[in-house]
């Protein structure tokens, strides 16, 4: 009897379009997927796929996305409960998918998204696929909630990053899962501010040196005197070499999800698992999907060296 392959995709924002490279070597080599679980983009990048669009017509919706694109996704809100209000990310999946409910799909799927009143894990494998990637995908703080069923509802990685439990549930025997969130060591967007000198030694503290150091201190005050606008063009140098919102927000939720991934891998082991190496895409570049893609395919093409079906 053959086994049913599910396959667990991880969330990770724009480096998951690393799933569609891992999708398109299991397409090419004719591995059927029975079922399929994602989280947060695993969710929009398996909801597309489970609606019967191949992984190459994928990769060839995601080269047409350029920086310009991306950016119109993020529509600003009234910051009330997030940044972007996320209507334009719905009618991007609308534009791909139509609006079919997730049991018409031609996978069974099931997407992932956190009760953010309770904290409670919410498994969503009936009603609008739209609706509930679009719940799948809210990161807190950036997007708003998504209100379904009565609940409201923010980004799945938050209690369960790479689904694997759920699509074994769903009745899948032999699972491939799909991480791509990086260790915080592995992380290339330094959060540090720019500029910082190099370490002295510690020097006996004479009165010439406290005599220099005052005026080092009184100088900015004297810039404010005698020229405010050296002051505020400082301020605003200082301003753009420190972390922005979004990233901030966006590293706190993958520190957390991380640690999360760690303690879920332990107890529940994926017989396959594939992690494209994808640090170096800033969650928000979803204009550098090729790189990401390509990734994809390179971790998937050495996994499946490595495994018998």
């Amino acid at each position: 009897m053959a086994k049913k392959i599910g396959l667990a995709l991880g969330s990770g924002a724009a480096r998951g379009f690393a799933h569609i490279g891992v999708l398109k070597v299991l397409d090419e080599e004719k591995i059927p997927i029975d079922f399929i679980a994602g989280t947060s983009i695993g969710a929009l990048i398996g909801a597309i796929y489970a609606s019967g669009i191949s992984a190459k017509e994928i990769e060839e919706l995601v080269l047409n996305l350029d920086r310009r694109k991306t950016t119109a996704f993020f529509t600003p809100t009234i910051p009330y409960s997030g940044l972007v209000e996320g209507r334009r990310i719905t009618e991007f999946i609308k534009s791909m998918i139509g609006n079919p409910n997730i049991e018409d799909l031609n996978i069974p799927f099931a997407a992932i998204a956190t009760d953010v009143m309770s904290g409670r894990e919410v498994i969503m494998t009936k009603g609008s696929a739209v609706e509930a990637v679009r719940a799948s995908i809210s990161i807190p703080g950036i997007f708003t909630p998504c209100k379904y069923n009565g609940d409201f509802l923010v980004d799945g990685g938050l209690v369960n990053p790479v689904p694997v439990n759920c699509v074994r549930n769903m009745g899948a025997d032999f699972i491939i899962a799909v991480n791509i969130l990086p260790s915080p060591e592995r992380k290339t967007h330094k959060l540090s501010i720019k500029g910082k000198g190099k370490k002295h030694p510690v020097s006996p503290v004479t009165s010439e040196i406290v005599n220099t150091r005052l005026s080092q201190f009184l100088k900015p005050v004297k810039n404010v005197i005698d020229n405010p606008f050296l002051t505020l063009t400082g301020k605003l140098r200082t301003i753009r070499e420190s972390p922005s919102v979004f990233t901030i927000i966006l590293q706190t939720i993958a520190i957390t999800e991380y640690q999360i991934l760690n303690l879920q891998l332990k107890h529940l082991k994926p017989d396959v698992l594939i992690e494209p190496e994808v640090e170096f895409i800033k969650p928000l570049e979803f204009y550098r999907g090729k790189e990401g893609i390509v990734k994809g395919e390179i971790a998937t093409r050495q996994a499946l060296m490595e495994t018998y079906f």
